[in-house]
């Protein structure tokens, strides 16, 4: 894929980082930084389907309107790495909040609904399509998850 053809964060094309970062704290807990360098290693993989990292850091300029400096493989991947650890603490806390009794299951549904409807709004500011049933299909997720970690519970108990 051609540099000039990437059409991803177009949206924010006017707005700095920072700008970008503050509307990212808004729903997430992720950074511009880590946003960014994640849906670019998600576009950009080589024909053994890894992400071109190397790539994705000496163009970031280029691909993506904020970002004013190159990275080196090793900031892409680091950045990649604190998305991950996010995502990861961001689900722990969500559902021990559900299983430790702390919010209620219409609390928790509520919340879900709130969260489809962020996603849609991150999906549109990067560019990218919301999949038709996106909201049913992130519930049937939430309930399989939460189904496992009865499961879970279930076995260790």
């Amino acid at each position: 894929m051609a540099v000039n053809k990437y059409r991803k964060f177009k949206k924010v094309d006017n707005k700095s980082y920072s700008d970008v970062t503050r509307f990212l704290k808004e729903t997430t807990h992720l950074t511009a930084r880590e946003w960014v360098v994640s849906r670019m290693c998600a576009d950009f993989k080589n024909l053994s389907n890894q992400s071109e990292m190397t790539w994705i850091g000496e163009n970031l300029p280029e691909l993506v309107p904020f970002m004013d400096e190159s990275y080196s493989r090793q900031e892409v991947s680091n950045a990649r790495s604190s998305f991950k650890k996010k995502v990861q603490r961001s689900g722990t806390t969500f559902f021990y909040a559900y299983y430790a009794g702390l919010i209620t299951q219409e609390e928790m549904l509520s919340m879900i609904h709130q969260m489809v409807n962020d996603i849609k709004k991150l999906m549109d500011t990067e560019g990218s399509d919301v999949p038709e049933g996106h909201a049913t299909e992130v519930q049937m997720l939430v309930a399989e998850v939460l189904r496992n970690i009865n499961e879970s519970l279930d076995e260790e108990y």
